[in-house]
């Protein structure tokens, strides 16, 4: 492998996982907000239940549904940038800026279901 295909594969795995990362955010950022916009009307079993019951019965900062909110905003636009990224020729500061989003992206899924 020359240093042509190593660099198209490092940048192909680099995009895998910013895809990964940024879809694994979406899904976070949307189980959150339905987790703290359930309503009474909503619950259709046990498990909504007592998650409605948590949230009434628990001191929940109300800032954790605007950070919910804020992280899919973040995911979707992440989302967007990658696509573009992927649009065209990607190159070493590509690379980086997939990684970045990447991790970026990890730390706030990982923040949302803590």
């Amino acid at each position: 492998m020359d240093r042509g295909e190593a660099g198209r594969a490092a940048s192909d795995a680099a995009l895998e996982r910013a895809r990964l990362a940024a879809a694994d955010l979406l899904s976070a950022a949307v189980r959150a907000v339905a987790l703290r916009t359930l309503k009474p009307e909503d619950v259709r079993d046990e498990v909504d239940a007592a998650v409605l019951s948590r949230r009434f019965t628990s001191y929940a900062p109300s800032g954790e549904l605007d950070d919910a909110w804020a992280d899919l905003d973040f995911a979707r636009a992440a989302q967007r940038e990658i696509e573009t990224i992927a649009g065209h020729t990607a190159g070493t500061a590509d690379a980086g800026r997939l990684e970045a989003l990447a991790a970026e992206c990890g730390r706030r899924a990982t923040a949302l279901r803590s």
